[in-house]
Order: C-alpha cells, then structure tokens, then sequence
C-alpha cells in the first residue's frame, strides 16, 4: 500500500512539474550585424500552449559567449494552433573585440514524454549558435530560418522539413545532424535518432530532413545545424532543436508540381508556375519561402502570395539584375499542406535558382609575330573583380552545358585582370607552330564565376625553325650524349635566299655557347654528360644565304631527371621546359641487368615502392609530346638520363633541412608572397644556387641565395610572371659531419595570383 502511495504521489508531482514547466518544442538564435562589434539577437521558441509555463516566460536567459549573461525580454507571444505558440525573445549585445563566441539559452524543460529523449520531463532545451567575428572576412549576419517548424507525420508517410534557410550575406550553407542537447550545453545521455524503417538524414546541400519513414507514434526531438561559409572558411552556425509528432494515420502527402532547377542569365526574368494536388482528394494550402524573396533588390513575387483549393496554383516571377550574381544557387522552398482529419501533412519541394554572370562577349584573337593580341568588349557587370585570362594548346571550342558557369580543366592561367573594364591582353613570346584556344572568365566578389565567353583560336605561323628533340642519345642511354633535332619552317618568306643554315645555342648551368653551325636539323652534342648537369636548354636560329636573321626557334630543355632514396622509396621528379605539348612519361627501372617499364603517367614525379633499404636502383623517364600542327614528326620521344640511387642514403642529416613549396601567391596580400625555403641548420649552408625558368626555358631568376626570394618576376622584363606553372633547379651544399654535402632539388612551382 506504501508502495502504491508514493508511486501515486511520485506521478502527481510529474503532472504538476508538467503542468509548469514542460513546454519547449523548438527553439534557435539568430542575429543581424548593427555595425561595429554590435548584433542583434533573435531567440525564436515554438512552446506546446496548453502549458501556463509559456505564459511565465516573458524572458529568458541568455549566455553570450564573452563571459557575460542576460534575460532578453519577449516581443512577440503568438498562437499558431494545433497547440503550438511563437515566443520571439529580442536583445542586442555589443562585444567588446573580434573572436569566435558561442551564444546559448538553456530552459527547463522540454515536454513530457519525447520518444527519444529518456525522462525528457526532467531534461532542459539547450540550443546554441555561434559568431566569428572577424574583419578580415567580413562582418556577418546568420541564416534565417524562414519555415517554422510545425509539420506533423503519419506512421508508415515521409516526413519532410526544410527550415528554408536563407543568408542574408549570400554565404554558402551546410547540413548536419546533430544530438540534441540538454542541462549545461552536454549531449542528452541516452539520445537516439528516431527509427525508421528506411532512413533518417538530412540533405547537406539542400537542408531538406528525410524521414523515410516513421515506425511508431509520439513526439520526437531532433536538432539540426546550418553551417555558414565564406570562401572556404567556417563563420558561423544555428542550430535548430524541434519536435515532430507523429500519429497513427492513413492520410498522404500532397503533390508539387514544377521543375527542380532554374538556371538563367542575371538580366532576364524567369517565370514559371506552381501548382499541388492531393492524391486524397483535400484541399491543399500552397506558399513558398526562400531567398529569391528575401533579397534586397527585386526580389521575386507570388501571383497569388499563396493559394488554397483542390488545384491550387501560383506564379513565381523575378526580374533578375547583376546583384543578384553569386556562387551558390538560390533556394526555393515550396509547401504544401493539406487540410485532412485529424492530422494534416506538409509536403516539402527544393528547387535552384542560378543566376549566372554573363559572358566575355566578341573575344577576338590577332596573331602578331610570336604575340597574340585578345581584345573583347567592355564587361557589362559592375560588380565584377576580376576578369581571368585562360589558354590551351589545340582548339576544341568547346560548348557549355546550360548551368555550366567557369572554365573546365585543360586551360591554362593567363592573367588575373583586377581592372575588370580592360579591353584588351597580349600573350607574349609564343612558339611558332602551335595552335592555341582562348576564354576569358569574371569573376565576382564571393567566388561566383561568369559563363565562359566563346572561344577565339589562333594558329602562329609556322615561319621559325621548331625544336623536336633533346634527349639522351637511346643507341647509348649510357653515355648521356645529348641528341637535339629541329625542324625546318613550312612558311618561308619569298625575301629570303636558299640555302639555308642553322646555329644551335646551347645553355649548360648557366653559361652559354654556340656549338652548332651548319645546314643539318639534328646535332649530337657529344661534349656533355646529361647525368651530371642540372640545366641544359637548346634554341636554333635560321638565315638564309645571305646571313638575314629568318627567326628563332623556342628554348627547349632535356629531361632532367632526379632521384632521391628514403623510407623504403624512390622518389623521381623531372623537369621538361619544352615547346610542344608533353602527353604522357613513361618510367624505367633496371631490373636483371636491362631495364623495363613500369609506370606511365602525366605528371612530373612517381614513387617507386618496390625498393630495399640500401638497395641500389637505376632509372630514367622517357616523355611523349607533340606539336597542334600538322606536319610535324608525332610523337616527340625524349629520353632523360639514366640515375642511380641508393635507398635510405640520399636523406639529408636531421640537423639539416631544406624544402621548397610547390605554390605561392604573389599578389601582394602580404601572405605567400615569397618563392622561399622552408629551412633548418641555415647556417649550414656553405652555397646555394637556384635558377628558374618557365615552360619555353626562359630563365626567370637565378640566385646564390640560399633564400631564394622570388618575388614571381621576369628578371628580363621586370614584370609580373602570369599565373601557371613553372620549374625550379636548386643545388645546395652544407657542411655535414663528414665534410660538404650536397643536396639537389628540382620540380614545379605554381604561381596563383
């Protein structure tokens, strides 16, 4: 009887606490930027009605992050029906500096019973968003939910909820589900998702929460977060805390009917309509919510703001303009929600809006010489930073897809046009012979990118003698002799008198020399041994009989190849500054006493794992590469020189250290701005030497100091070298225990400006 007593009693208090105090459904914080370090805060709570608790609470205590807490008082108590109650809770906080805070409410308590929630009476509502404060990305405002969170579901029916988030800022947006959270900000013990027959998630591009599909009754908690990004970095989040109800029912979702995606060009409208019907025969409410309009400028209309019948419809129209440029699509919700007994459902549709920059309109393309002039006509967007000047070998002229806005791989950076009104690039020193495509793409201040404009190809006469090979002599790898070939110009001018002679100029470690006069096109250069030097480039001049200059041909340099052994590996990397375009390397390793291929890639390294410590190995690379022309000898076959290495014996002393990043920036940011080492035991360094050249082997700089600081300039011309690819040589020698050592490096630097 005891028993019975306090089992009564301990269920009355349960009521009573109930009565009180169980009230929390939903709740998040979001917040506006004022100006400054100021923001005001918006803390939105959805709150079951039959409970007196809602009505006690006209405000709530809120933790800024900084240290400091506040009870912000409610603006708004408003019932929505089908018991649940809107309480908005307004304040503004000032911080007092930058910094990353997580601001925070905590109440008591959520709602009797939660399925997946244990002794959820007993368990406060906690939810939380966090502000990044930081001028150098730009102060923020956070997302705003837009759709409440009010649907309800059937057992065995999707369930569907999208908060349509919108960000005022245009950041791109996240999803992710995470465990709600109860007394002092900790995961609930015991916390689960709720059980699905099939699957339970949230879309992380759309925000869209699948429920796929509920398998009992009863009120669930769940919580998602919306994350906000700005050019790769995180700045900020809200996390929504809400609960579902589910009933046993037989009722289905409604209908929508219209496309999933839109893409059109800033400047036009876009117009289409919207209808729902219900596969039960009800009425169906149909509104819609999302960014397109919420934006500033224009925003989009609805003809009728909503619609209710058997078919109900409406017109979605936007007269877009060039604010409305960004990286990320916008997002429309749209819902429909039927009016069955006793429970009513809520269908959930997605769509994208791009609005996409406009295209580089006429790019013309003028061959002068070894020049290529672009000219176009002014952008008409404004908004606009940059315009990117992009090239590739060959010319394909390619159409984009609809949606498609930027370029695709294969092309080149030329040049990054801050001044996005110029009219005109030049792309100087280019080899004769080759066939070149160009675009140009702008770019705008969150990343977002234009349609590519259409293609202008070019074809640079082919009036100049053309390097076809250096390379180690393949009759006899060994010796290392360098065999070079050219080929003569198909397009002589009639000035010009036969017969005709060539001077081969040769440049080995930096010093230069002629060392071929005469009327061949192929020279074996028996006097060096490619295995022991770190740069070799050729070139070759033409005259006619009458000793007229008729044209240079383009630098071209071996197949440097370097070897290094540590950890069980081989790792190879080469250098290939050439004219022509290099397709494929196909790599050799000696293997009982002859040598056999056992790689073939695109790029300039691969790792051998297939090595022994202190196991001596012997390779060399032979490339594949052709000119765009017709005519010319395919493929281009250039061997490198044969190296040896011994694992585990080529890794510098610890107490010395010397690598070179693979890019830099120099765009004068004040980060990256330097081609520099990142170097230990500097004071070991007895000389240095580093010489860098572009992809024709025009020698860019060239230093004693071991520091390197390149700044990205041509040391001919003064001027900024243009984003792309470039290769480095550089050979160290430090003082080690047992006397000097070397240490040789080569590879690619990547300039991005």
């Amino acid at each position: 009887m005891k028993r019975k007593l306090l089992l009564i009693l301990g269920f009355l208090f349960c009521l009573a606490f109930s009565a009180k105090a169980t009230h929390q459904r939903a709740a998040e914080i979001t917040y506006t930027w004022l100006g400054g370090n100021a923001y005001e805060f918006t803390l939105t709570c959805y709150t079951y009605t039959p409970s007196p608790a809602g009505l006690q609470r006209d405000s709530l205590l809120v933790q800024w992050g900084d240290g400091s807490e506040e009870f912000i008082p409610r603006v708004v108590l408003q019932n929505l029906g089908e018991d649940y109650t809107l309480n908005v809770y307004k304040q503004i906080h000032n911080f007092s500096t930058s910094g990353t805070y997580t601001i925070s409410m905590e109440d008591a308590n959520r709602n009797f019973g939660v399925v997946n929630v244990p002794n959820s009476v007993m368990v406060p509502m906690h939810i939380e968003t966090e502000l990044v404060i930081n001028p150098f990305l730009g102060y923020n405002n956070s997302v705003q939910l837009l759709n409440a969170p009010v649907d309800k579901g059937c057992v065995g029916k999707l369930y569907l909820h999208n908060p349509s988030a919108y960000d005022p800022d245009g950041d791109s947006l996240s999803y992710k589900l995470v465990t709600c959270k109860g007394q002092d900000g900790i995961e609930i013990a015991g916390y689960t998702f709720p059980q699905a027959s099939q699957s339970f998630d949230i879309d992380p591009l759309t925000g869209e929460l699948r429920w796929e599909n509920p398998v009992m009754q009863g009120e669930y908690n769940v919580a998602f977060m919306v994350e906000e990004w700005r050019h790769g970095v995180k700045i900020g989040f809200v996390v929504r805390d809400m609960q579902i109800l589910i009933s046993n029912c037989s009722n289905n979702l409604p209908e929508i009917q219209c496309d999933d995606q839109y893409c059109l060009v800033a400047g036009q409208q876009l117009d289409f309509i919207i209808s729902a019907s219900d596969p039960d025969g009800d009425n169906v409410s149909l509104s819609a919510s999302g960014a397109p309009l919420e934006v500033a400028v224009s925003p989009a209309l609805l003809n009728p703001p909503t619609a209710f019948g058997l078919q109900p419809q409406m017109e979605f129209l936007w007269n877009t303009n060039y604010a409305h440029i960004r990286n990320t699509p916008y997002q429309l919700v749209i819902h429909a929600k039927d009016d069955d007994a006793p429970v009513s459902l809520t269908n959930v549709k997605t769509l994208t809006i791009n609005v996409m920059a406009p295209k580089v309109q006429n790019l013309t393309a003028e061959v002068h010489g070894h020049d290529v002039t672009l000219s176009w006509l002014t952008y008409p967007c404004s908004n606009a930073v940059a315009l990117l000047v992009y090239r590739k070998a060959g010319c394909d002229s390619y159409e984009p897809d609809e949606c498609e806005t930027g370029i695709r791989e294969g092309y080149q950076l030329l040049a990054t046009l801050d001044n996005p009104s110029m009219v005109d690039y030049t792309d100087r020193d280019l080899p004769q012979g080759m066939e070149y495509e160009y675009r140009i793409v702008a770019r705008f201040p969150d990343g977002a990118m234009s349609m590519v404009s259409d293609a202008a190809c070019v074809t640079l006469k082919n009036d100049s003698p053309l390097m076809t090979h250096v390379t180690n002599d393949s009759i006899d790898l060994v010796s290392g002799q360098v065999v070079t070939c050219w080929a003569k110009p198909k397009e002589i001018d009639d000035q010009y008198v036969a017969p005709f002679s060539y001077a081969l100029t040769r440049v080995l470690d930096g010093e230069t020399a002629v060392v071929y006069e005469g009327a061949d096109t192929t020279f074996l250069d028996a006097t060096v041994d490619l295995a022991e030097h770190t740069l070799l480039i050729y070139k070759v001049e033409m005259r006619d009989a009458q000793h007229q200059l008729m044209g240079t041909s383009a630098t071209a340099s071996a197949v440097m190849l370097s070897v290094s052994g540590t950890n069980d590996e081989a790792l190879l990397t080469w250098t290939e500054a050439v004219p022509w375009i290099v397709d494929s390397t196909q790599v050799f390793k000696e293997k009982d006493n002859h040598f056999v291929r056992i790689a073939s890639v695109t790029d300039m390294a691969y790792t051998d794992t297939d090595v022994e410590s202190d196991g001596t190995y012997r390779y060399y690379v032979r490339t594949y590469g052709h000119y765009t022309m017709d005519g010319i000898v395919r493929p281009l076959v250039n061997y490198s020189a044969i190296k040896t290495v011994r694992i585990g014996h080529e890794e510098p002393m610890e107490e010395f250290s010397y690598t070179l990043p693979n890019v830099f920036t120099p765009n004068g940011d004040g980060y990256n701005d330097i081609f520099e080492p990142k170097v230990t035991g500097a004071d070991m360094i007895v000389s240095a030497k580093t010489v860098i050249f572009n992809r024709w082997g025009n020698i860019l700089c060239d230093t004693d100091d071991p520091l390197i600081q390149w700044d990205g300039k041509s040391k001919q011309t003064k001027m900024d070298c243009p984003s792309g690819t470039y290769f480095y040589v550089c050979d160290i020698t430090y003082q080690g225990e047992a006397g000097e050592e070397a240490l040789h490096l080569q590879g690619s630097i990547t300039i991005v400006r």
